[in-house]
């Protein structure tokens, strides 16, 4: 007899379903760090003008993706959001609010306000929104 020890497909399934429950009921809500990690992930990364570590990509209107959550949870974060706005507008599309809302918080910043989210508006957003 072997000295490995089976597992009943039941009892496997059970404790299968027990390490799901706890990491659903302890999984932590998203932050900002959270799309930032992964955005890098997705995307790579590129040094900023300032020395920040960045997305290598720009996004702009019809961008999608972690990245454009993360812009969207760092505008919503830094200039705020229209209450009438603010009900889905963390959806990772870049569409015609989160461009609107973009060129403000690039007017804000006093960067050209061409919606593009580039290496200075990259910058402009981690450095507001780090700790």
């Amino acid at each position: 007899m072997s000295s490995s020890r089976r597992v009943r497909p039941l009892t496997a399934l059970a404790l299968a379903a027990s390490a799901v429950g706890t990491l659903l009921v302890t999984a932590p809500t998203a932050s900002a760090g959270d799309y930032a990690g992964a955005c890098i992930r997705s995307v790579g990364s590129r040094t900023s003008p300032n020395g920040w570590l960045i997305p290598a990509r720009n996004f702009q209107a019809g961008s999608s993706g972690t990245c454009v959550r993360e812009i969207q949870f760092d505008i919503a974060a830094t200039i705020g959001l229209d209450p009438a706005d603010a009900p889905g507008f963390i959806d990772g599309a870049f569409g015609p609010k989160t461009d609107r809302y973009v060129r403000e918080f690039q007017s804000r910043s006093h960067l050209e306000p061409d919606g593009i989210v580039g290496p200075r508006t990259w910058e402009a957003l981690i450095s507001r929104t780090t700790d």
